[in-house]
């Protein structure tokens, strides 16, 4: 693989932070409020990795999304208390009415004298007296009493389903943990690289000067200075593909913790260095990830948001007993009052009762399909939680095998970066006293070129993977 390569190889997708999880940078220029939904000042000192993290969860769009959830998952809890409470009804309205008087029989009173052979007069829909506007107001005041446990389980279930929702927010809250050590960490590795590039380009252009005196003169050949002129054109290019990353990853850590593209930001960080990893057994950490990870709690919940949905759905074949008053009245003037108990007018009375009865309302098709669906649903539930089960130990195992793995890696660079930057000094020093050519200088700058990039990008790595054991076990703030 060639030199730029290996510099930047893998390290490139991990620096560009600015795309992590969907996080798309602001306009320069921007507003943070804008860019995160809330106003973030700048710090005034360099920014540690805690500091980083803290203004992150406390900006990120995506946390606030979740935490909507919640509040939808809490107003649903509510309206089905509400289901539960005093429901009132009430319709006021006005109309016209023919006007009556003189009596309900054709004698004009309503009276009967015996023998008189009275009738009963039958011109209600007549306007021959004219008309005159009627209003009236029609209400009930309802309590529901009992409902064969629909509200009960409703109630339970919209309680679950923000307990799963309070466990989204958990889950985003550690994604955005592990992007600002994505960008913070990567910054450092591009920035430790690019330092570390610059420092070989200093004596490369002193010894290239050198070369360049000695090939005029006749003291070396062309072909030597030719060769180090590409190098070090090569070496060019892989400074401002270190730049460009570097600056990519900053902006990127200044959208993940709220602020826009054109502020000023330094880490407090001097260097990349390996984070400690857990002192503790596989099998501990798998039990701790089983015992703390949100996913965990999001699918119990889940399961048994699901079995009180199934439960009120098959319980919507019951009747609701209820309580309540039951009034109305009406007014209009121009008709007469009647107080017979057999003739009701109804444009001129008032009523108010007391009742309790059962209302039993469904389509027993609609019902049968309602319950298959909610089945139907419970079964998709139960299969992703068995998934998390069995899932999430894996996620511990690759973790923390890429930690140990990557720890071991980092032991053997270590040493194998001391003895390539031994071994290109001596390689100048020799060069400068003719002992070797510049193919064998060329080597050795190559060799410490690799070893020293390969290290920072395997110390960013490794400090990934240990974050990502800890997201694995659920030891993040939630």
């Amino acid at each position: 693989m060639k030199t730029s390569e290996r510099i930047l190889e893998r390290g490139r997708a991990a620096l560009i932070a600015a795309g992590l999880f969907g996080i798309a940078p602001p306009v320069a220029g921007q507003s943070a409020e804008i860019a995160s939904g809330a106003s973030v000042e700048a710090p005034a000192e360099p920014i540690t990795l805690e500091q980083a993290t803290e203004m992150a969860l406390s900006s990120d769009p995506r946390i606030d999304e979740q935490r909507a959830n919640v509040a939808r998952a809490q107003a649903l809890i509510e309206r089905v208390k509400g289901e539960g409470g005093v429901r009132v009804s009430a319709n006021l309205y006005a109309g016209i009415a023919p006007k009556a008087s003189d009596g309900i029989f054709t004698n004009g009173s309503n009276t009967c004298p015996p023998d008189d052979g009275c009738t009963l007069r039958d011109d209600s829909m007549d306007f021959d007296q004219g008309v005159t506007v009627t209003s009236g107001l029609t209400a009930t005041i309802i309590q529901p009493l009992y409902t064969f446990g629909k509200l009960e389980n409703y109630e339970k279930a919209a309680r679950l389903k923000r307990d799963v929702n309070q466990s989204e927010v958990s889950i985003a809250r550690g994604k955005t943990w592990l992007t600002v050590r994505r960008a913070y960490w990567g910054y450092l590795t591009a920035r430790d690289t690019h330092e570390m590039l610059m420092g070989v380009k200093r004596q490369v252009d002193r010894t290239r000067d050198d070369m360049r005196e000695d090939a005029e003169a006749g003291r070396a050949p062309m072909s030597q200075l030719y060769a180090l002129e590409s190098g070090a054109a090569q070496l060019e290019r892989y400074l401002a593909e270190a730049e460009s990353v570097k600056a990519i990853a900053l902006d990127g850590l200044k959208t993940i913790i709220g602020l826009p593209i054109d502020a000023d930001l330094t880490v407090a960080a001097s260097h990349i260095e390996p984070i400690a990893m857990p002192d503790k057994e596989l099998t501990q950490l798998s039990q701790e990830a089983l015992a703390h990870r949100p996913e965990m709690a999001m699918a119990e919940n889940g399961q048994a948001a699901m079995r009180s949905y199934v439960a009120a759905r098959k319980n919507e074949i019951f009747p609701n007993l209820y309580a309540g008053v039951v009034a109305g009245g009406a007014y209009t003037p121009g008709r007469d009052r009647l107080y017979n108990p057999y003739i009701n007018q109804p444009l001129n009375r008032a009523y108010a009762t007391p009742v309790i009865g059962v209302k039993w309302e469904f389509n027993p098709g609609v019902v049968r399909a309602n319950i298959s669906d909610a089945e139907a649903q419970m079964q998709g539930v139960v299969a992703r939680a068995q998934l998390a089960r069995q899932g999430i130990p894996f996620q511990v195992a690759e973790a923390y095998h890429q930690s140990h793995g990557l720890d071991r890696q980092i032991q053997a660079l270590n040493s194998a970066k001391k003895n390539s930057r031994k071994w290109m000094v001596s390689s100048f020093m020799d060069f400068q006293a003719g002992l070797i050519d510049g193919g064998k200088l060329a080597d050795a700058v190559r060799a410490n070129t690799e070893a020293q990039a390969d290290y920072f990008r395997k110390i960013n790595d490794y400090n990934m993977s240990v974050a990502q054991l800890a997201v694995a076990t659920g030891d993040y703030p939630q």
